[in-house]
């Protein structure tokens, strides 16, 4: 089977499915509180042939099989055990779901069927605290969490014990203007920088390795980049105002895009998470890829 990658497509309400070359293949989702239906899709992550949305607006997550078919869904408004805030980014390790409870200022942990497990973090600017979590991404057995309005990376081990943290406001090496999106390849650290334009990359430990981009909407070019995921040495960026997905190397070479601005198919209003599986199973997340 063809490697996919799956893309949240807030604005239009749905998700859309590409090659990894941008050809498109399949979509589903409008607006609405129904099964099938979303408002304002964040997240995507797809695990054991599942592929798993945050849908923000109606505070819970919804589950799909890799066509679109609908399973099963979880969540409700508010700030107990179990409930949701504004849910954005999904990863999951195993049979744990760990999702960022943006506006409860918090990760929850769940099993695949949402029984709600452990919760950490609460608000503030101390360690282990955040000012609306945005994206998590894990690699072994720590969890990278892109703390939004705190500007910097903070990493956890599996149940939410604080470990070490990188960053502060500014356009230098290593700062941040509102880090959005985070995964790890490789050992290596990748940022979506948004309002600074660019993709910023480090090892586990926060140092600085390198970067690329520019505000622009030429090739190579960024427009508040919004998702990251990578795959087979390729990276790939929701380039969220350019409306577009883009394709570098690692080291920043760009390398190809697709997308345009609309509500057809291969069109975005708001390209954002991006999400690739891994193993057998062909299917795509936050950026997602299959």
């Amino acid at each position: 089977m063809t490697k996919e990658i799956y893309t949240t497509d807030p604005i239009n309400d749905r998700i859309q499915v590409f090659d990894l070359n941008g050809v498109y293949d399949r979509k589903w989702g409008s607006s609405g509180t129904g099964d099938l239906q979303f408002y304002y899709p964040r997240g995507i992550f797809i695990s054991g042939g599942e592929v798993f949305v945050s849908d923000r607006d109606n505070n819970r997550i919804q589950i799909f099989k890799p066509d679109g078919t609908f399973k099963r869904k979880w969540g409700s408004y508010g700030p107990g055990d179990g409930q949701l805030d504004s849910p954005h980014g999904i990863s999951i390790k195993g049979s744990e779901i760990f999702i960022t409870d943006s506006n409860n200022y918090r990760i929850q942990v769940f099993d695949k069927n949402g029984v709600y497990k452990r919760k950490w973090g609460s608000y503030g600017s101390g360690d282990g605290q955040f000012n609306y979590p945005w994206a998590i991404s894990i690699f072994g057995s720590e969890v990278f969490v892109a703390d939004y309005f705190q500007t910097r990376i903070q990493v956890f081990d599996l149940n939410g014990v604080y470990k070490r943290q990188w960053g502060s406001t500014g356009t230098g090496d290593g700062q941040f203007k509102n880090p959005i999106l985070v995964t790890v390849y490789k050992k290596e650290v990748f940022v979506a920088d948004s309002f600074n334009y660019r993709i910023q990359v480090f090892d586990l430990n926060g140092v600085y390795k390198r970067q690329w981009g520019s505000k622009g909407s030429g090739n190579g070019a960024l427009n508040y980049p919004w998702g990251i995921i990578v795959y087979n040495d390729e990276v790939f960026i929701s380039d969220r105002l350019n409306y577009r997905i883009q394709v570098f190397d690692l080291i920043g070479t760009y390398k190809r895009k697709w997308g345009s601005f609309g509500t057809g198919n291969t069109q975005f209003k708001d390209p954002s998470a991006l999400g690739i599986p891994t193993g057998k199973i062909q299917y795509l997340p936050i950026l997602g890829l299959g």
